[in-house]
């Protein structure tokens, strides 16, 4: 009961962030206020993604988060002060407990560890080699949730926490060091998890709740980590519903989803007379 009225307490904050925003959103294209060049961002789109996708080219195919989603907080705003305070409040909780040796070992996002990571969630366990659809689903949508994404970053160059404050994440200094100039805003974590965790509950809705919970927890462990600032994280949902509402106007990913349930439906099946037979 509890999980289920913080779902929708969650669902109800993110309504609000878009109403919020949308003010904001309708200055940024019609007075293009962010000096953002529309025909150039369409040539910039043009590039196929470096990861698997369903889309022919996410950064052309889909709607640009530039455009979508409010500029990040601005550096004397409230709400970059709520992003400071749950920084300082993370680390001062978790630096070097369980919670952040978990969310460094969460960070792989590749589809079987992703996979992995979400199957207690599922009820079944999801690999390679005994669920090969639901990877393959979960493992090609990793462009279509983060090349919409990565225009932004480059776009707004947020400086990460960590960076602001001169600190280390949960993960190692190469690490760190790989991300110091790369942007912050909006997550490609917490787009993928929250996207992978919305088409995973289309997939099996009687555990919604515990799907939705681990999608939030991916997000999560970036802003755990110091990776990513908690509007970061935010915004990243945001964005990865509009991408799977275009999802789903593509055939192969509808193709893909509906392999995906069937496969799932047979798994679920033979797992439960398995348990019957070994009672």
């Amino acid at each position: 009961m509890q999980k289920h009225r913080f779902l929708c307490l969650l669902a109800a904050a993110v309504l609000a962030l878009g109403q919020a925003a949308y003010a904001d959103t309708v200055k940024k294209v019609s007075r293009n206020s962010v000096g953002y060049d529309v025909a150039g961002a369409d040539s910039r789109h043009k590039s196929k993604s470096k990861y698997p996708s369903f889309a022919d080219s996410p950064k052309r195919d889909y709607a640009d988060a530039i455009m979508l989603l409010p500029a990040p907080p601005a550096e004397n705003s409230k709400r970059f002060e709520i992003d400071k305070d749950v920084y300082r409040e993370n680390m001062e909780k978790y630096r070097g407990t369980r919670v952040w040796e978990e969310a460094k070992n969460a960070a792989k996002i590749d589809g079987e560890s992703v996979a992995e990571f979400f199957s207690s969630a599922m009820g079944i366990r999801m690999s390679r080699s005994t669920t090969p659809k639901l990877v393959f689903l979960i493992e090609n949508t990793l462009g279509d949730f983060l090349e919409p994404g990565n225009n932004a970053k480059r776009y707004y160059k947020r400086k990460r926490p960590f960076v602001y404050f001169d600190d280390r994440t949960c993960s190692t200094p190469d690490e760190d060091l790989k991300h110091e100039r790369d942007g912050s805003y909006p997550s490609g974590y917490s787009t993928y998890g929250w996207g992978v965790a919305l088409i995973l509950t289309e997939i099996n809705p009687k555990r919604s709740n515990q799907i939705l919970e681990t999608g939030l927890r991916m997000g999560q462990n970036r802003v755990i980590c110091g990776f990513h600032w908690q509007s970061d994280v935010d915004w990243g949902r945001t964005l990865a519903s509009y991408i799977v509402a275009e999802l789903h106007t593509l055939d192969n990913f509808n193709r893909a989803l509906a392999e995906a349930k069937e496969e799932f439906a047979r798994v679920s099946e033979e797992q439960k007379k398995s348990r019957v037979r070994s009672r």
